[in-house]
């Protein structure tokens, strides 16, 4: 026992050693350690430190057997937790001493007591440490035997706990006293930093000297990281670093700062400052979480704490002063004064510079006014001179450049039938690469966005003070940039009220253009646009006699003859023609669908066309043969030195070729085709009237052929051409005479027989020429327009009819009318449906539009809308005539379709026909596969019948069952029919609508 005490006498001492040499906490830590392993008898000695930010406590140092184990065990200072119940825990919160002299036995230890039993820990005790009254840690003593922790030991420990925490109270002393003396020694040398930013301030001639030497100064005054100013930028959200010193400049220049708090950049100190207009300061950089975008460029350049001040401009930021150190806690409250004097005398010195600025820039200004108002003289002069309009504008430029001291000055001129300004002078140091810039007056055209378009367009001034900062006209800074060009106004040349050009001004410096100057330029382009309107003045009755007598001659778009031309030139001929005995032939050309491509493309596309036109006829024909345009889309030919009709057709072949062509129109690769009517003189006309008239009627008959070819005049055709006149005039009478009837052809079930539905099919009686087929007067009243009051009429009658069917007790059947492409076409379509079934009564799910594939091909997307929109009232859809069209399997998924019915020509050879057979069974089996009803059209035999049945078609019409009957007739035919299952006149609730088969109204050919 008493060689125990002994020996932990001698472990005090060695102890209180160890404090007297010790220079820092962590060299004590160690040499305590050792001493008191080395001269007491303990298995191990360890110091635990409380880890910051934690409750956890780690070693520090240690010495022993058993440091291996300490080092790996947890250790908490936290109550009631199985780590931190031991005694390095109490010994923590308690301030005390805790003693285990039974450790293995201990109910405290029983988080380690497996490591300890393997150690052969008999008795474990730990001295708290403190610092200035606060716990910092524990010092751990392990020994083997137990029970051998007595209370002279255990009062000696005490004292060695005591002399290390007050060893601790003096580093902690000597740390702040330090401290302050660095701090102090810190505040004198920053002062002495402001001295010399203050001399800087006086020594600098520009601002970026300024800068550089205010940096260099502060980092000499305060040894930090980096000392940075940046500063912001017009139309940027970010902060452009302009100077930066010290050992951390290269991570300066590199990091980004924003001015916005929607940035990440921009949530920082710097940020902050910025918009604030205050200092903003961390003491611990990386763990504040405002700089955690900026952190890894801190831990490479070694950064601990920051200070960011803002430059101002009168209450506005400018910029920011950046401070960075490498030590924690730097920027105490008097430090942080001394640097927001030295950015209050970087702001001031950044108001000097711009008043210096202002002042100069006002000299300059006062001195280039004086330089324009001798080059408004100049220009005066030169207007008197200059005998021609380029010689003006060279004139003008030069005397504007020279007076201004502008890099270059240029007028621009509109270039008819352009949307480009094309530059016809330009004088100044960069007068060549201004020539070379592409100017536009098209607004939507980045060329025409600039200051000269817009001038052009608003006949107003426009400027640019800041040229490289202006987004209208960033399209130019590429080229502008080299120029040095700085800002820039553009002025509107008037005539009349009327742009016609610009005169642009390019200068080295910002904000050139006061309003004084402006002024001043403004009046040399109204002296500029007078002169240019003497010049029209003197040449406008020469170009409107000109003008007169072209105008007066020629069509102004295709510089054909016009009419009147045309009429003189054919009476010539035919002048001719009689007085040497010969004959000659004229060609009437009109385009085919010019009214479709003029209606899709717009009118720009069709005058292309007709330009297109105009050029293959010239290019075509011989230099003897005329061409001219009488209007709209129609062409004529005088081929006067062609007699033979042989040569005629040949003529008329080859021109037909040449026009058929394709050609791009507005993007589209358009196929345009052309009918031409033919007459010989003196054959078919001796004079001029005639001779045209009827070269007119044989192109229309030529159009009636099926467009795309040619037709000679014959007595037939003008006896055709009265009877269609005669016919249109009664086709335009019939409906309010009351003379058109609907029959009504039935759709038969082919596995019940059963009568699905009815057709409904248009049939107009003449009063003369009695009943006539569809064939003679649907294209007729398609042409005019007239198809679609005689479609709404059919619509309404349809419907109307199938109600009287009902009310005299007949069942139910689907009515199906047919759609021409007009009536598809038409804004009032859905209308006119929904006033049919308001009308009668008939229920949505009765009715049956048909509709060719033609028709939703022509304009799919809006098709699919319409169709949409039919189907959404419950009615039903079919493509009639299908395989006839040109339609896609992708498109026709798109189509809301029930039902689709096979053309009558792939009928009529079933079943003998091969390619009729394999047409047929192919659409049926697209049309089940598509959850489609399938009606076959024209059955008239039972041979045909019996193939389509084989083949699973659904329905059938034709005259093997009934051909088309009166309304009497069917009424006699749903009667005598059996009645299976009447369709529903209104869906399911919840159900898609789903009425029995198909229907139509306005048939084109007999059924």
């Amino acid at each position: 026992m008493e060689t125990n005490i002994a020996r932990t006498f001698a472990a005090l001492s060695a102890t209180n050693e160890a404090i007297l040499y010790a220079k820092s906490p962590e060299e004590l830590y160690g040499k305590v350690c050792e001493a008191a392993f080395s001269s007491g008898d303990f298995l191990a000695t360890a110091v635990f430190l409380l880890e910051p930010g934690t409750v956890m406590l780690r070693m520090a140092a240690g010495f022993g057997d058993d440091i291996k184990r300490l080092r790996a065990i947890d250790i908490s200072i936290v109550a009631n937790t199985p780590e931190g119940s031991g005694v390095c825990g109490q010994a923590f919160r308690d301030q005390r001493l805790s003693i285990s002299n039974d450790y293995l036995n201990d109910m405290r230890s029983l988080a380690w007591r497996t490591g300890a039993a393997k150690e052969h820990v008999g008795a474990a005790a730990a001295l708290p440490l403190t610092c200035n009254g606060r716990s910092v840690g524990v010092l751990l003593v392990t020994r083997r035997d137990t029970g051998s922790l007595t209370d002279t030991i255990v009062a000696l420990l005490e004292r060695m706990a005591e002399n290390i925490s007050f060893a601790l109270d003096n580093f902690e002393r000597a740390a702040a006293k330090a401290k302050a003396d660095e701090q102090k020694e810190r505040l004198a040398r920053m002062f002495a930093a402001l001295s010399a930013t203050n001399e800087a301030i006086m020594r600098a001639k520009s601002r970026t000297e300024l800068f550089d030497l205010v940096c260099a100064a502060a980092l000499q005054g305060a040894k930090f990281v980096s000392t940075t100013v940046a500063l912001a930028e017009p139309s940027s959200l970010y902060l452009r670093v302009v100077a930066s010193t010290g050992p951390g400049a290269d991570e300066m220049r590199r990091s980004e700062f924003a001015i916005t708090e929607q940035l990440p950049q921009g949530r920082g100190l710097t940020g902050t400052a910025f918009r604030t207009r205050l200092p903003c300061i961390s003491n611990d950089f990386l763990a504040d979480e405002r700089t955690r975008p900026w952190r890894e460029n801190a831990l490479r350049s070694g950064v601990r704490s920051s200070a960011v001040l803002p430059l101002l401009k009168g209450d506005q930021a400018a910029g920011v002063l950046i401070f960075h150190s490498p030590e924690l806690g730097t920027f105490t409250p008097d430090l942080a004064e001394l640097l927001q004097r030295l950015a209050e005398n970087v702001s001031f010195a950044l108001d000097n510079f711009d008043r210096m600025d202002e002042k100069a820039r006002a000299e300059e200004q006062k001195e280039r006014l004086t330089r324009m108002f001798a080059a408004l003289n100049a220009t005066n002069e030169a207007i008197m001179r200059a005998k021609s309009r380029p010689e003006l504008f060279e004139l003008v430029c030069q005397a504007a450049s020279g007076g201004g001291k502008f890099t270059s000055t240029t007028i621009a001129l509109a270039d008819p039938g352009s949307d480009l300004l094309a530059i016809v002078a330009a004088a100044g140091p960069t007068a060549e690469t201004t020539r070379n810039v592409r100017l536009s007056i098209d607004a939507d055209r980045p060329e025409g966005r600039g200051l000269a378009g817009n001038a052009f367009r608003t006949r107003q001034p426009c400027i640019s003070n800041d040229y490289m900062a202006d987004s209208r006209v960033s399209a130019f800074h590429a080229i502008i940039r080299r120029d040095g060009a700085n800002s820039c106004a553009a002025f509107p040349l008037l005539i009349r009220g009327q742009a016609v050009g610009v005169m642009i001004y390019l200068s080295s410096e910002k904000d050139t253009f006061t309003t004084e100057f402006v002024e001043l330029l403004q009046r040399l382009a109204d002296n500029v646009s007078f002169a240019l309107e003497n010049f029209d003045r003197a040449d406008e009755k020469t170009k409107a006699d000109e003008r007169i007598e072209y105008l007066a001659s020629h069509d102004s778009l295709t510089k054909l003859p016009n009419r009147d031309t045309f009429n003189e030139l054919l009476h010539h001929a035919i002048e001719r023609a009689h007085r040497h005995q010969r004959q000659f032939a004229l060609l009437f050309i009109d385009l085919d669908r010019f009214k479709v491509i003029n209606d899709s493309l717009g009118h720009d596309a069709g005058d292309i066309l007709l330009l297109v036109t105009a050029d293959r006829l010239r290019d075509a024909l011989r230099g003897s043969d005329v061409v001219a345009r009488l209007g709209g889309d129609e062409f004529v030919v005088i081929l006067e030195e062609t007699a033979e009709r042989e040569d005629v057709e040949n003529i008329a072949r080859h021109l037909l070729s040449v026009l058929s062509q394709p050609l791009q129109l507005s993007g589209h690769e358009c196929h345009t085709t052309a009918s031409i009517g033919i007459a010989m003189y003196p054959s078919n006309g001796a004079d001029v009237q005639t001779l045209t008239k009827n070269a007119d009627m044989a192109m229309y008959l030529a159009k009636e052929d099926g467009k795309n070819g040619f037709r000679f005049f014959t007595k037939e055709i003008k006896t055709q051409s009265i009877e269609r006149l005669m016919l249109e005039s009664a086709l335009r009478r019939a409906l309010e005479r009351d003379q058109f009837a609907l029959q009504y052809q039935p759709k038969v079930d082919m596995a019940t027989g059963q009568i699905t539905g009815v057709e409904a099919l248009l049939r107009w009686t003449h009063p003369e020429l009695g009943v006539l087929p569809p064939m003679q007067f649907i294209p007729l009243a398609e042409e005019t327009g007239l198809i679609v009051p005689i479609g709404r009429w059919v619509l309404k009658e349809a419907c109307a009819q199938n109600m009287a069917w009902q009310r005299r007790g007949l069942r139910p059947v689907s009515m199906a009318v047919n759609l021409s492409p007009r009536q598809f076409a038409d804004e009032r379509l859905l209308q006119d449906i929904d006033e049919a079934l308001a009308a009668s009564g008939m229920s949505p799910v009765l009715l049956q539009l048909e509709v060719t594939e033609s028709m939703v091909m022509r304009n799919v997307s809006r098709a699919i809308k319409v169709l949409d929109a039919i189907q959404s009232r419950g009615i039903r859809l079919a493509i009639d005539d299908f395989g006839t069209g040109y339609s896609s399997m992708s498109l026709m998924k798109q189509f809301p379709i029930d039902t689709i019915k096979i053309d009558r020509s792939f009928v009529r050879d079933l079943p003998h026909d091969t390619e009729d057979r394999a047409i047929a069974q192919a659409i049926i089996s697209m049309g089940k596969a598509l959850g489609m009803t399938v009606v076959a059209e024209g059955v008239e035999t039972t041979a045909q019948e019996a193939f389509l049945r084989d083949h699973a078609c659904d329905e059938m019409q034709g005259y093997l069952y009934s051909k088309p009957v009166t309304p009497q007739q069917m009424a006699d035919l749903l009667r005598l029919a059996p009645v299976l299952v009447a369709p529903p006149l209104q869906p399911a609730a919840g159900e898609a609508p789903e009425p029995p088969a198909s229907g139509t109204t306005l048939k084109s050919a007999a059924q």
